[in-house]
């Protein structure tokens, strides 16, 4: 594995990074990865890449979904389907025909490649995967795989899919329980995966990991925001490295995203016993601690194993003993 030495994930937004035709965006309950997506799909759209959005709990923003170049594949339930059951199965799952959204994706992807400006160039958008892996985790897997390789024929195009892993883990296909961890499964078919972090997280990271590879002291930072936060990196590469890298992310005044080496901001040595908690050895009937005294009469002992490995070794021989350096093998009788 190597250590990322840049800011990779700005390349990665601008499209000045070729060899990631799907890229992951993981989130979670406390900071929500759709900003920085929608960013991201602006920075496609600025690059004259088309988009197609597949929808499955919400569309994008207005300004992105009233594009030319932005095509919908719409997966959400109608109020009809709603109205008369059609929408969900009797489990509650939603209901939604994998295989019509295979061919309704390449379809959109056929025509919104025609019109893009950077040689058939396109960006397809998954807003979220939970539905999809609540149907089947295989059938979506087998899914992403073929969009991946559709995208890998254009250097410039790639499949960006957002999903939650505080809940993905927990769904279950007819195969059973002891099939592998979605996250872990989606790191290993995806090219690059983006974890998303509140601001406020970076104080329980320390000491912290960062593009250089070396800790960094403790750090205080403030509240979150879902258009500012912390990502962490994963990227593998066409030569099989794994690359990792944290970075803080803000998205501007233009709706495009800001990328930043984390800067920490030393508060000295670190917490004290108030700010790391109680110790534990407070409430103690006995003393733990070693006097001087104690700990040179300590030093003093001498182990008997110590004392063993000074000794010598007296062999005694015995009469079939054949210690003739001409014929080492004479006792053998061959």
């Amino acid at each position: 594995m190597a250590m990322a030495t840049g800011l990779s994930i700005k390349r990665i937004a601008a499209h000045q990074q070729h060899s990631v035709p799907l890229l992951v965006l993981s989130e979670t309950a406390q900071q929500t990865a759709l900003s920085l997506m929608e960013a991201m799909v602006r920075e496609g759209l600025g690059h004259g890449l088309g988009v197609v959005v597949v929808c499955l709990e919400q569309l994008l923003s207005r300004d992105i979904m009233c594009q030319p170049a932005v095509a919908l594949v719409d997966c959400r339930p109608t109020m009809a389907q709603i109205g008369d059951g059609s929408a969900f199965l009797p489990n509650g799952t939603r209901q939604i025909d994998l295989a019509r959204l295979d061919r309704d994706v390449c379809s959109q992807i056929e025509r919104i490649s025609a019109v893009s400006k950077v040689s058939g160039g396109f960006v397809v958008v998954i807003d979220d995967l939970e539905p999809l892996l609540n149907i089947s985790r295989v059938d979506t897997l087998a899914l992403l795989r073929k969009l991946r390789s559709v995208a890998k024929q254009c250097q410039s195009s790639r499949i960006l899919a957002r999903y939650s892993r505080d809940i993905a883990d927990q769904r279950t296909d007819k195969g059973g329980p002891h099939l592998p961890l979605v996250s872990n499964v989606l790191r290993s078919i995806a090219d690059a995966v983006v974890d998303v972090y509140p601001m406020d997280v970076l104080g329980t990271w320390m000491p912290g990991w960062y593009s250089n590879g070396e800790a960094q002291p403790f750090v205080t930072l403030g509240d979150n925001d879902e258009r500012r936060g912390l990502l962490r990196l994963e990227h593998r590469r066409q030569s099989g490295k794994v690359g990792y890298e944290v970075a803080a992310f803000e998205i501007n005044e233009q709706q495009r995203p800001v990328f930043s080496a984390v800067k920490a901001v030393a508060t000295g040595e670190p917490p004290s016993a108030a700010t790391a908690g109680p110790d534990p050895r407070q409430h103690l009937p006995f003393n733990l601690d070693l006097t001087d005294k104690q700990r040179q009469d300590r030093a003093d002992v001498e182990l008997p194993y110590l004392e063993a490995q000074a000794g010598e070794i007296h062999y005694q021989m015995a009469e079939e003993d054949d210690w003739d350096e001409d014929d080492p093998d004479d006792d053998l009788e061959i």
